[in-house]
């Protein structure tokens, strides 16, 4: 605590002497350009107009030191406004000398900056959707057909009455539609996100509608149309430089996420059709400038193509959003919205100085509720109260769950909001003629105090509700302390660590290899076997494979987990192959282990270890494990099958590859998964699936094998339809290789018998 504190102190110290620097420079160069221009004018005005664009700048640059937050963003707002102080000091020392130009490029150089502030600000609020809005050119868009009209109704009576050459009326008039080119895209970001979430999004929109304010007054002072403009014009510029000021200070916007389908779509299309539309008449009536009617003929075209592209995009992003962030069941968001939400708010990981919590909330008995109405009514109960939660919730309520839901507490205390859920769930519920009372527990984690990424936020969380449920408590807070999920999950992964590098104890703890017979189903005789891990723990008992594949997956051990399971695979196929010449032996690899490129070398080693031929070795992959990256997968089974080694499609009809993808694969073996053989005598479907997918492996060449059968007549059916192995408890339950010798030698008899 004592050295996190004098880092603390430091970092502090650090930032107050940057921003003392700062302030000590920006006063320097303020001072300097003050006392030139009251050495050449004595204009107070004019002096009063810089130096407020220059405490702007140096108010956005100390916003830049001091937080590392958004640094970059305010790093070029800040440029921004300093090009824009020596843009206006040059303009006031250069009026009425013909010199007017050097301001102007100033004045485009400041536009730049602010531009990609501004990319940057939009872009860290919508991530990579702010190319969408872009490749749509909200922005350019109505900054064509500003300019069009513009060009089209003022820049004459600019050059009539200001004695402004076209070029310079046209700049004028280009730096005036940059403003509401500008301010169309926060617009834009704006509206796809429900609403401006923070003090910062607003004062930034501010800061450039008054900036367009001050632009269009001195464009209409300029045209002769209105007079005395020019103190206005100083001083909406004046204003915008100070909101911008502000902004760089505001709070940041809260998170959000997107909308589509709604009527704002419809408005930069319009804005282009009628003012390009309008152009193209007046120049039918008047004599307009040539580029006036070139921009209204963009402007057109622009409108045209966004038409397309709106008819097909918002149906489609219309649709998608349907399906993948609204819960179909019950019309709340769904986890992927919740998670678009929670990655937004950790984005900064916490160094934005935001916080916020996580709230979880269970129904409890809403199992059992299931369970006594059915689910038509508990499907009716749920929508009532999801529709109660979503009234109640201030911000978004997801569903998690069957029973489960979830919101963000980030302007409320998580416990305060807990209270407001529970006390709209407070009545019963009317369905169906029944008054049913429901009960919610909820848990919570912080941000960024306990979690600072959505997964820990969503584990946390669910971890203190069942913590709640435990105690009996109606809210409970996430506790490090109580966190003994984590720690099993640790030490397992350390126990498992050194069982593979440790031999079977006396006391039979550890782990070992099941090895399950395959039979040919018509003369009984053993083919193969399948190699199944099984851990003995010292402690808890038996660690299913269930359990104990993830935890290898999660810390980083099943390649390890593989080659253990293979050597030993190997080491027992050796020893039965003196009683069965022609047995092989099948091992399962995971898709983590799948894309290792080292793994064909691995198996050839083992196999010369053990001085097992290649055919005898039988590699298990399911269809989703090749699909995730079937590029990778292919070629790592390609060189596996080079070596000779027989590959096998596991769990065969339940994943979602397609037989394109199938037939690429050097497959050898089709293994039917248990789920179909189970219920094929009871179930003509089934049945018929299975001698589909028999059929199709043998027109494939495959051999193909069923796993689960647990009955005489599935073994004499599968016979019959002509599959060529079968697996499954009617044949024979997992055993260790000492147990399948034994089970060898008591079905020697019997098939001599059946013989």
């Amino acid at each position: 605590m004592g050295k996190q504190a004098g880092r603390s102190t430091r970092r502090t110290g650090a930032a107050t002497v940057a921003r003392a620097l700062g302030a000590a420079g920006a006063a320097l160069v303020a001072l300097g350009l003050l006392t030139a221009l009251a050495q050449a004018h004595g204009r107070v005005d004019d002096v009063r107009h810089v130096a407020v664009f220059a405490i702007a700048a140096a108010t956005v640059a100390a916003r830049a030191v001091d937080r590392p937050s958004g640094r970059a963003i305010w790093a070029f707002f800040a440029l921004g406004c300093a090009v824009n102080t020596v843009a206006e000091a040059v303009s006031v020392s250069a009026a009425g000398s013909g010199t007017e130009g050097a301001a102007g490029a100033l004045y485009a150089l400041a536009y730049l900056a602010t531009c990609v502030a501004l990319f940057l600000f939009l872009r860290r609020r919508v991530g990579d959707t702010l190319l969408t809005f872009s490749f749509d050119a909200l922005g350019i868009a109505v900054y064509l057909s500003v300019s069009a009209i513009g060009s089209a109704v003022l820049v004459r009576p600019m050059t009539e009455h200001a004695g402004l050459t076209e070029l310079d009326a046209a700049t004028t008039l280009v730096f005036t539609a940059a403003d509401v080119a500008i301010a169309s895209i926060i617009w834009a970001v704006a509206s796809f996100t429900g609403r401006a979430r923070g003090r910062q999004d607003r004062l930034l929109a501010a800061a450039l509608l008054v900036m367009f304010c001050g632009d269009f007054a001195d464009v209409l002072g300029r045209a002769g149309w209105l007079t005395g403009t020019e103190p206005w014009s100083r001083l909406g510029w004046e204003c915008s430089m100070l909101l911008v000021a502000a902004a760089a200070w505001a709070r940041p916007a809260t998170a959000g996420s997107l909308r589509v389908g709604g009527w704002w779509e419809t408005v930069p299309t319009l804005s282009w059709i009628v003012s390009g539309t309008g152009v193209l008449v007046a120049a039918t009536i008047v004599d307009l400038p040539t580029a006036s009617v070139v921009l209204a003929v963009a402007a057109l075209a622009l409108g045209a193509l966004r038409s397309a592209r709106i008819a097909r995009e918002v149906r489609r992003l219309v649709i998608v959003r349907a399906e993948s962030l609204v819960d179909e069941a019950t019309g709340a968001a769904n986890q992927r919205a919740l998670f678009g939400e929670l990655t937004l708010l950790t984005r900064e990981g916490g160094s934005d100085g935001r916080h916020a919590a996580l709230l979880i909330g269970h129904l409890e008995g809403f199992d059992e509720l299931t369970d006594t109405l059915g689910h038509e009514v508990a499907g009716d109960v749920l929508r009532r109260v999801t529709a109660r939660l979503i009234d109640a919730a201030p911000g978004t309520l997801a569903r998690m769950d069957n029973g489960e839901f979830a919101t963000i507490a980030e302007d409320m205390g998580p416990e305060a909001l807990a209270a407001l859920l529970s006390a709209a769930l407070a009545a019963p519920v009317e369905s169906d003629g029944l008054a049913v009372s429901v009960r919610p527990v909820f848990g919570y984690a912080r941000f960024p105090e306990d979690a600072r990424s959505p997964t820990g936020l969503a584990r946390r969380a669910d971890m203190a509700r069942r913590d709640a449920r435990d105690r009996g408590l109606g809210v409970a807070a996430y506790d490090p302390a109580r966190d003994t999920h984590s720690r099993d999950r640790l030490t397992l992964a350390a126990d498992l660590r050194r069982a593979l590098r440790s031999p079977t104890a006396p006391d039979g703890s550890g782990l070992w290899l099941a090895l399950q017979p395959q039979v040919d189903p018509r003369t009984d005789a053993l083919r193969g076997v399948e190699a199944l891990i099984r851990w003995r723990h010292p402690t808890r008992a038996t660690v299913s494979p269930a359990e104990l594949l993830p935890v290898a997956e999660r810390d980083g051990l099943m390649s390890e987990l593989t080659d253990w399971v293979l050597d030993h695979a190997l080491a027992a196929v050796a020893a039965l192959r003196a009683e069965v010449d022609d047995l092989h032996v099948a091992v399962n690899v995971s898709a983590v282990t799948l894309v290792d490129a080292g793994l064909p070398e691995r198996i050839e080693a083992a196999l010369v270890r053990h001085r097992i031929p290649p055919e005898a070795l039988v590699i298990e992959v399911t269809e989703d494990a090749v699909m995730r990256d079937h590029r990778h997968c292919r070629d790592v089974l390609g060189r596996i099958a080079a070596l000779g080694v027989e590959i096998a499609i596991d769990d065969f009809g339940t994943g979602h590859s397609s037989m394109a993808q199938l037939r690429h694969m050097p497959a050898d073996e089709l293994k039917i998964d248990q789920r179909f053989v189970r219920g094929m005598t009871a179930d003509p479907v089934d049945e018929e699936m299975v001698r589909m997918m028999i059929a199709l492996g043998r027109k494939m060449g495959l051999r193909v094998v069923a796993e689960g059968a647990e009955t005489p007549l599935e073994r004499e059916l599968l016979a019959a339809m002509g599959c060529d192995l079968v697996q499954g408890y009617v044949v024979g339950r997992p055993m260790s290789a000492d147990q399948l010798g034994g089970w060898l030698d008591a079905r020697r008899p019997m098939r001599r018998e059946a013989a």
